[in-house]
C-alpha cells in the first residue's frame, strides 16, 4: 500500500530527527557538548516542539553548566596558588660568612626582625568560595545517588508486585475459563456482567505484557468474547483501557532514568501508533508519568 504524502513526510522527518539525536548522544558520551548542542538544534530546526530533542537540549545545558562550574573551580584554584606564590617569594641563598679581618670585609649591619608575610586581600574569600563550591557539588552528588537508590528499590519492589499480580490473574483466568467450559459445554456462559468484563480485562493485560497483542492472542480473546457474550463496544472499551495502561507502563520504563534515547523514542512511537493513541493523548500521559516520577518534597 502506498503511504499518503503527509505520512511519508512525517516518516522522513522522524528519521532525520532520529539521526541528529543519535549523533548528539554520541557527542554527549565523549563530552563534546557544543557539537551535541549543534545536532540537537538541527533536530529542533526540523520539528521545534519535538519532545525528545527538547529533553536532549535540557540535558546538554545541565552538562555545560557542570563543566562551567568545574572550570571556574579550577580557575579559582590556580589563582589561589598564584597568589600564594606572590605572598611567599623564594629566599635568596645566604652569602657564606667572611672573616672580620678580611681585606674586603664590610661592617656587619644590624639584622632587622623577620617581617610578617604579606596578606593578599581576597585570599580568604577565594578559599571560602572554593570550599562552598566543593561542598555543594558533593552534597548534590550524594543526593543524586540516594535518589537513584530509592528509585531502583521502588522499581524493583513494583516489578515484584506486578509479577505477583499478573501470576495471580493468570491462574484466576485459567480457573474461570476451565469452570465455564465445564459448566456451559461450549454454549454460552451465564456470568454477571462485571465478572465477565473483569475476566476479559485480565486476559487483555496478560496479552499486553510484551507490548503488543499477537494475532493468536487476538483470536483467543475474540473466542472468549463470544463465549462470554460480551458486546463489541464493551470489548473495544476493555481493549482501549488495557492498551492505555500498557502504554503508561512503557512510558514509566523509558522515563525512569530521566531521558528518552532515540532508540526508545522509536519503539515508543511504534507502540503509540499500534495502540491508536493520539499525539495529544501521548503528551497528556507523558506529563502524568513525569509528574509521578518527580521526587516528593
Amino acid at each position: 500500500m502506498i503511504m499518503p504524502a503527509v505520512a511519508q513526510d512525517r516518516e522522513a522527518q522522524k528519521k532525520i530527527i532520529s539521526e541528529y539525536l543519535k549523533a548528539a548522544d554520541k557527542f554527549i558520551k565523549s563530552a563534546e557538548f557544543p557539537k551535541a548542542l549543534d545536532e540537537v538544534n538541527k533536530a529542533l530546526g526540523v520539528e521545534p516542539n519535538n519532545m525528545y530533542a527538547l529533553a536532549y537540549n535540557e540535558r546538554i545545558k545541565v552538562a555545560l553548566e557542570a563543566a562551567r562550574k568545574k572550570e571556574e573551580e579550577e580557575r579559582l584554584k590556580k589563582q589561589a596558588e598564584e597568589q600564594k606564590k606572590i605572598s611567599s617569594p623564594p629566599q635568596k641563598p645566604a652569602d657564606p660568612p667572611r672573616a672580620a679581618n678580611a681585606p674586603d670585609a664590610k661592617p656587619q649591619a644590624t639584622q632587622a626582625p623577620p617581617s610578617q608575610p604579606v596578606q593578599i586581600p581576597g585570599d580568604d574569600m577565594i578559599a571560602k568560595i572554593k570550599k562552598e563550591s566543593l561542598d555543594a557539588a558533593e552534597k548534590k552528588a550524594d543526593s543524586r545517588i540516594d535518589l537513584l537508590k530509592q528509585e531502583f528499590d521502588s522499581a524493583q519492589k513494583k516489578f515484584q508486585e506486578d509479577l505477583t499480580q499478573l501470576s495471580a490473574a493468570k491462574e484466576d483466568a485459567e480457573k474461570k475459563l476451565a469452570s465455564m467450559q465445564s459448566q456451559a459445554g461450549g454454549a454460552g456462559v451465564s456470568l454477571p456482567s462485571a465478572d465477565r468484563l473483569s475476566l476479559l480485562t485480565k486476559l487483555f493485560q496478560k496479552a499486553w505484557e510484551d507490548g503488543s497483542v499477537s494475532p493468536d492472542e487476538r483470536t483467543m480473546l475474540t473466542v472468549v468474547k463470544n463465549e462470554l457474550g460480551i458486546s463489541e463496544s464493551d470489548f473495544a472499551k476493555v481493549e482501549s483501557e488495557c492498551g492505555s495502561s500498557s502504554y503508561i507502563a512503557h512510558l514509566r520504563e523509558v522515563w525512569k532514568d530521566g531521558l528518552v534515547t532515540p532508540e526508545e523514542a522509536e519503539k515508543l512511537e511504534a507502540l503509540r501508533v499500534s495502540l491508536n493513541i493520539s499525539a495529544e493523548e501521548h503528551f497528556k500521559l507523558e506529563a502524568q508519568v513525569r509528574k509521578e516520577m518527580q521526587p516528593k518534597k
